[in-house]
């Protein structure tokens, strides 16, 4: 008998991947993935190619259907996409700009438009957030201001999970969660808010419809030059942090567990019940709150946005590589016990890291264990910020995505944090979770929590030894105090 998989494409910030999910187990029965650039048109600006976007992904799902050939039948179809992402699009649904990072500088004076006109309370009521040039809408603004040579033309603002739906034959929705990470949706209800509408002169039919994370957006026959022997159900699918709590099975706030996504951003976070806006409740924590893939939930979550980068400006530019062999030879060198001069503030962002306590006979290795500690150092404080917000204890975390290949980084992740660490078996999470929606909406399993303890299984479990810890807890200290000294108290808020 044919294994009923989840056929799962998952555009992440780097690369998008197409995982074949077992529905049986959770596990993936094969993957292909392609990495596409992010391209700099001006100093400042980032954008990917709507045509790598789409045609990539097309590629590594061929591939990983002409390898399930007669093994496995695909039930359905689902999605996992990183966030706050524009792409203009024209009446037919053609791109008229490549898509538009949230990393893109351009929106300064957008942003600033947009806070004059809704002062940062009321942003904060009706979205959960305040505005800045990253944000979805002052992008919205600036295609409207200067991209006045398809002023005329542009019929909608699509993220990346409408166009490629709309590349598809389906209808251009936003799934809950990446309504939210558009930031000018309501928190309650769901729905685009007026008060944005009527400041960036745009209508909601141009932002499109919104339905549930796991809800069937239609069927499909084919996807681009894939042919299938039938009609396959598409899930609409979600924001990759969001649906990765499912992955993690982080469905229930009374669970005494929170989720660490890595990847180029670090998050932790959980789905808490009901409506909760944090800016409002708690607005001395630096978490974010939205609408979550489940009904009737939100997603708590707090970030690093350079924990990846920060990682990857050491291999490049100090090592000179980035191979899973440079890699490994950082990892086999070093050796996690709380000693070391070498520390390093890992935020890159707006030319603000440090890199101190080097000497003459300061080797490489020593810097890349000192941005490794840096890394679990912030992801510490973002545990510690959830612990602060969230009804009911943390006792373990829960991990998936890239940083979870190492076992080393796992344990020190236990020692710093003074938890125990469970590893995913799939690390895969964000694929995990669209596909345990998937699997629910095409009547594999009856409802979430039925799929979820199918599909979701903890790998390996690190506990905190108690003598590093201390030595941690010890370095931990000065790491805060480091980051007071150079960026004062609000920095460390």
């Amino acid at each position: 008998m044919e294994k009923q998989i989840v056929l799962v494409v998952d555009y992440g910030t780097s690369n998008v991947r197409v995982n074949a999910v077992d529905t049986e187990n959770g596990s993936i029965v094969c993957s292909a993935s392609k990495k596409y650039l992010i391209h700099s048109p001006r100093k400042g600006y980032a954008e990917i190619s709507v045509d790598e976007l789409w045609s990539f992904s097309e590629e590594c799902m061929t591939r990983v259907v002409e390898e399930i050939k007669g093994t496995a039948e695909p039930c359905a179809i689902a999605f996992s996409f990183f966030g706050d992402n524009l792409i203009p699009v024209d009446r037919n649904g053609n791109a008229l700009n490549d898509c538009i990072l949230c990393t893109d500088i351009r929106g300064a004076e957008e942003a600033e438009y947009i806070c004059n006109m809704i002062p940062e309370k009321e942003q904060i009521e009706i979205i959960g957030d305040s505005y800045m040039l990253y944000k979805f809408g002052t992008k919205v603004l600036w295609v409207k201001r200067h991209l006045k040579e398809f002023s005329e033309k542009i019929a909608g603002y699509d993220s990346q999970q409408q166009y490629v739906f709309r590349k598809l034959g389906l209808r251009a929705v936003n799934d809950y969660t990446m309504a939210a990470r558009k930031q000018l949706c309501c928190l309650q209800p769901q729905r685009w808010s007026d008060r944005f509408m009527d400041v960036l002169e745009i209508t909601p039919e141009s932002l499109g419809e919104i339905i549930g994370t796991g809800d069937i957006v239609g069927s499909i026959r084919t996807y681009g030059s894939v042919s299938f022997d039938r009609e396959i159900p598409v899930i609409a699918g979600g924001h990759d942090c969001d649906v990765a709590l499912i992955g993690m099975g982080i469905i229930d706030e009374k669970q005494p567990l929170v989720g660490d996504i890595t990847g180029t951003f670090d998050h932790v976070g959980y789905l808490a019940e009901g409506h909760v806006n944090l800016k409002q409740e708690k607005p001395e924590f630096p978490l974010v709150s939205y609408n979550g893939p489940i009904s009737r939930t939100t997603v708590c979550l707090g970030a690093f946005p350079t924990a990846g980068a920060t990682l990857e400006w050491f291999m490049r530019e100090i090592e000179g590589g980035t191979s899973a062999a440079n890699y490994d030879s950082y990892w086999n060198a070093i050796q996690f016990n709380g000693q070391g001069s070498v520390m390093v503030i890992p935020t890159l962002d707006n030319d603000r890291g440090v890199i101190e306590g080097i000497g003459v006979n300061t080797k490489k290795a020593d810097i890349f264990k000192a941005v490794i500690e840096a890394l679990t150092f912030e992801n510490r404080r973002l545990v510690e910020n959830c612990s602060a917000v969230k009804r009911g204890n943390i006792e373990c975390i829960r991990i998936g995505g890239g940083a979870a290949n190492s076992s080393e980084w796992m344990q020190l992740r236990a020692d710093i944090s003074g938890m125990p660490i469970e590893r995913m078996e799939n690390i895969q999470i964000s694929s995990l979770g669209s596909a345990a929606l998937a699997a629910v909406a095409v009547g594999v399993y009856p409802d979430l929590e039925t799929a979820v303890a199918q599909m979701v299984h903890v790998g390996d479990r690190f506990i905190p030894d108690t003598e590093v810890r201390e030595k941690y807890e010890l370095k931990y200290q000065k790491y805060i105090e480091k980051q007071n000294s150079v960026y004062g108290k609000e920095q460390e808020r």
